[in-house]
Formats: C-alpha cells, sequence, structure tokens
C-alpha cells in the first residue's frame, strides 16, 4: 500500500480496471470517476462519482477517504496532514 501525502501524488495514482482519479490541484479538491459503464460498474450514481473535498487529507477524513479509496480499488493510504499538531499536542 502507497502512503499518499498530497494533491500531486493523488494525481499521479493510476487508473484501475474501473476507475479513474481526477484531480484539480488548484482547487484541492477532485473526483473518483467510473473509466466506463460496464456490468460490472454498479448503477449507483454515488457510489461511482465520489467527490474528494478539500479536507481529503485532514482530521479524521484521511481514514474515510483511505477507505473510499480502497473500496474502489486503489491501493493506498491517505496521509493525515494534522497528524503533526496531534503528535505535537
Amino acid at each position: 500500500m502507497k502512503l499518499i501525502k498530497n494533491w500531486e501524488e493523488l494525481a499521479k495514482v493510476p487508473a484501475n480496471d474501473k476507475f479513474k482519479i481526477e484531480v484539480d490541484l488548484k482547487r484541492g479538491n477532485g473526483w473518483i470517476r467510473p473509466i466506463k459503464k460496464n456490468e460490472e460498474t454498479s448503477d449507483d450514481y454515488y457510489f461511482n462519482n465520489v467527490y474528494l473535498h478539500t479536507h481529503t487529507f485532514y482530521g479524521n477524513w484521511y481514514q474515510d477517504s483511505t477507505k473510499i479509496f480502497q473500496e474502489h480499488g486503489f491501493d493506498i493510504e491517505i496521509d493525515n496532514w494534522d497528524k503533526e499538531v496531534i503528535e505535537d499536542g
């Protein structure tokens, strides 16, 4: 599993057979989108099109983000940008 430390690294994660990651570096957000609709892809719009909000790397969101990426077939872990604040007290 690869640790993803920022939006730039996330933008470089290759697509898998079902999903791709789209990142807007200027706004610090993005999407997980289906590559194509087929029999193996659920019809659930919100599973197939996941908005990656500006909090993807903050607070407890990094855990949820990691889980979402893994549910979509990406072998990555999202870094926690708040860990230094938490560790320093």
